[in-house]
Parts: C-alpha cells; structure tokens; sequence
C-alpha cells in the first residue's frame, strides 16, 4: 500500500509508523506451559466422550455428526432470597437497584481480610484440573443469568486468578444434556467444594 497525500486522512510519519506494524513479522508464541497443554488434552478428551461418529452424506453434503447425551443436571433446591413482593418493594425509587437482596451469611463484597481468609482455606486444594463442585452462588435479580444456573454441577478448576481477582478462579463445567458448548465461568472460591 502505498501512500496517496490527496486522499490521505493522516500525516505521511503516521502512515510509515502504521505500516511498519502492518509488515513487521508476527511475533512467535509463547511456549506452552504443562497447564495449557492439560487444557488442550482436557478439551480433547470432552470431544471423544462425546461424539459418537459421522454419518456421511450420500449426495456430497455435509456429514452429520452424532452425540451422546449426557446425564441429566442435578436437582438443587434453592429457595428465592425473598419473593416478587419483597424485591419491589426493596427496590422501589432506587434506579441503581441491580443486584439481588443483601444476605447475612455471604457479604457481597468481602473485605481483604475475609478474601485472604477464603485463599488460605483453599490453599490446600486449589489447583487446575482440581474437581469441584458449585454449592452456592450470589443472590441476583434475575436467575436465568449468572453462576446460579450451575449450582450443583460438577466441574474443574480452568484456571486460576491473580490480583485482584484471587479469591476466584474459571471452572469449566461438565456438560448434562444435550450441551455441546463448553461452559466456563468465573466462580468464587468460597462457592466451591472440592470432590472428595
């Protein structure tokens, strides 16, 4: 491409800057480290549980792929944090309302002793490729949306966190059903159970 001062938009230098990144050659990647490599193992193993084979076509279209369904999701009873009536009359005249009822068991947002208190309790298990399990989640104003629909649900730890997100991590949740997609979310240490 080269540079046309009577339909150009920026300076001649900006161009050159904007071209040299455009030629430069790609960066090489990063190595793998033994986590992305349990990953990549870990995504292809899902696939091979899950398919069964390929049904060709026999006039040249598309093959079909076939699956196992999965077990069904586990029954968790859970009752609402307080019902339609409460929350409108919680949220009344408050256009910033978004979150669910305050509860007193879990704080919404721990202070740095508390999260310091949930790593050191997950010290001693917490690690990629660790089963765990959901057991709680935060109360929300909408439950079609949000952790709460995986509560129950087994999964393993995706991959950890850093500052100042440490006390979560991403688990990647086992299908059920007909689910193909994989499912991982950002889950709080403190919601998690480790598999015994």
């Amino acid at each position: 491409m080269a540079y046309n001062q009577h339909i150009a938009t920026i300076p001649r230098t900006e161009f050159d800057e904007l071209m040299a990144i455009v030629r430069a050659p790609p960066e090489k990647p990063r190595p793998l480290t033994d986590e992305d490599h349990w990953r990549r193992e870990y995504l292809a193993e899902q696939e091979r549980r899950r398919i069964i084979g390929y049904q060709p076509d026999l006039f040249t279209g598309k093959p079909v792929t076939r699956y196992h369904r999965h077990r069904p999701a586990p029954s968790w009873d859970r009752t609402p944090d307080d019902t339609l009536e409460d929350k409108l009359e919680r949220i009344a005249g408050d256009p910033f309302a978004t979150i669910g009822p305050l509860r007193a068991d879990r704080p919404a947002h721990p202070t740095p002793t508390e999260k310091a208190a949930i790593v050191a309790r997950a010290a001693n298990w917490l690690r990629v490729s660790q089963r765990v399990r959901l057991v709680d989640a935060p109360g929300v104003v909408d439950p079609a949306f949000g952790i709460q629909r995986y509560l129950g649900r087994y999964a393993v730890v995706w991959r950890l966190c850093g500052n100042p997100f440490n006390d979560h991590c991403h688990v990647f949740f086992d299908p059920i059903g007909g689910e193909r997609t994989a499912k991982i979310e950002l889950a709080e240490l403190r919601d998690l159970e480790p598999e015994r």
